[in-house]
């Protein structure tokens, strides 16, 4: 009996503590925060930003500052043959003159020290297009992995919102098992007094035992299912302890919405659609690239040598043209590349059609749950009404001798049973709701949803 009376008095105390505590908007943040998943998404962002960055001068100039230092073999021509020619016209006009004979060409073999150092500089003029699709193809790829990034936050929200009120909803479970278990525990005491004056038997007395002995069972389970609720969340925002939680189940007793308004929302905020944008844009920038392979290459290049002192027949003092490239014959089939870029494309708008199909079913079936479970919540209050009533008419009739313990049992146990409904209905609200803004890509609103409903399900002693 005393553990029930701590239970109570436990949650009793956490009802209280809760208007202090963490708030489902906290929650959210501290978990997006602490998510591994989402550090993980925006990682891959960051990195792929840098490496669209990091491209996004490919049509500029570059220059390069290159060195040589080394020994060189090298044979030098020097045609000779008009030296040859004056030679043997001047023996014809001088024959008693010995004149030695001149060959057309002399090679000379030398081997020297070579030293260079030069600048090296080239600017794309033209390329098809193929350098800014390149720039292009990773924006895309960033766009996805940002597109993925709001993915991975929706879908934590929705795990957050998950485990957040299923603590609420443990939390209920335990204060309405322990209510349970203090009635029972009440009605056992007073069916012990009967058998005392013999007004009841002692198998109806012993019927009051096994039905508190069951009461505490199943008290002592809620309580351990709302430790483990109480642990997933706690890992899940990454703190060190356990804090009471301030936002309590919520049930809104009007619209939230028409469906149009969601099925619009979704139409514009859903991730799916920046992640078919960004595989779009992947697409048509890979086309480009496979057009542009079969284009011409115009490029601008320079060399200024800075070592004067070397010898100039082996390397120029400056260099400066125009380098045409046509491709010909290439390894690559560019004309499937091509084919096979604008089936992507083709995938891509398949992929576009199949969501704008899928989405607003989502909605529409999340739509639908959310407007069941507030008509299940709200017609239970007369159940619950006859339920008390029923229970106080039998504990009366016990007290007279007109009715069983198993009559008060089966009361109490019904009571049970109905607030349990009601609660899980709010808990089925809440997580319809928060399964809609998902899929319309809002989850951030049920923080506003749950700060303005109007129906607060607070932790209340029976």
């Amino acid at each position: 009996m005393r553990s029930v009376l701590c239970t109570a008095a436990l949650v009793t105390l956490g009802s209280a503590a809760a208007a202090q505590g963490l708030d489902f908007g906290q929650a959210l943040q501290q978990a997006q925060e602490a998510s591994g998943q989402v550090r993980n998404a925006r990682l891959d962002v960051r990195a792929k930003d840098l490496k669209a960055e990091a491209l996004s001068n490919l049509g500029g100039p570059a220059l390069s500052l290159s060195g040589f230092s080394g020994r060189v073999a090298t044979t030098f021509n020097f045609d000779t043959s008009p030296l040859a020619n004056a030679a043997n016209g001047l023996g014809a006009v001088l024959p008693n003159v010995a004149i030695p004979a001149i060959p057309n060409t002399v090679s000379v073999n030398r081997t020297f020290n070579l030293h260079s150092l030069g600048l090296n500089a080239n600017w794309p003029i033209y390329t098809g297009g193929r350098l800014e699709a390149l720039h292009g193809l990773e924006v895309g790829k960033a766009n996805e992995a940002r597109a993925e990034a709001r993915d991975v936050e929706d879908k934590t929200a929705t795990t957050v919102a998950q485990r957040y009120f299923t603590v609420q909803l443990a939390t209920h479970a335990v204060q309405l098992r322990g209510a349970a278990a203090k009635g029972i525990a009440e009605h056992q005491r007073a069916a012990s007094r009967l058998e005392a004056t013999g007004l009841i038997s002692t198998a109806d007395r012993l019927k009051a035992d096994v039905a508190l002995d069951g009461a505490r069972r199943d008290l002592a389970k809620a309580q351990s299912d709302f430790e483990i609720a109480q642990v997933a969340l706690t890992r899940l925002v990454g703190a060190a302890a356990p804090s009471p939680l301030s936002t309590p189940l919520f049930v809104n007793s009007g619209s939230v919405g028409s469906l149009q308004s969601f099925i619009d929302a979704g139409l514009q905020h859903n991730a799916a659609w920046d992640k078919i944008a960004s595989k779009r844009q992947q697409a048509d920038q890979a086309l480009k690239i496979q057009t542009g392979g079969q284009l011409p290459t115009v490029m601008a290049i320079g060399n200024y040598n800075l070592n004067r002192s070397n010898d100039k027949l082996v390397q120029p003092n400056w260099a400066v043209g125009i380098l045409v490239s046509v491709p010909l014959l290439d390894r690559i089939d560019r004309a499937k590349m091509k084919e096979a870029a604008v089936l992507d494309q083709l995938r891509v708008s398949a992929l576009e059609e199949q969501a704008q199909r899928d989405v607003p079913t989502l909605i529409e079936s999340q739509w639908r749950a959310l407007q069941n479970a507030r008509a299940q919540f709200q017609s239970m209050d007369s159940t619950i009404r006859l339920a008390r009533e029923n229970l106080r008419l039998q504990t009366i009739s016990f007290q007279q001798s007109q009715s069983t313990t198993l009559d008060v049992t089966d009361a109490r146990l019904n009571l049970l049973k109905v607030d349990t409904e009601r609660v899980q209905a709010a808990y089925e609200y809440v997580m319809a709701l928060a399964r809609l803004l998902e899929a319309t890509g809002q989850p951030h609103r049920l923080a506003e949803f749950a700060k303005a409903a109007d129906i607060q399900i607070e932790p209340t002693a029976e």
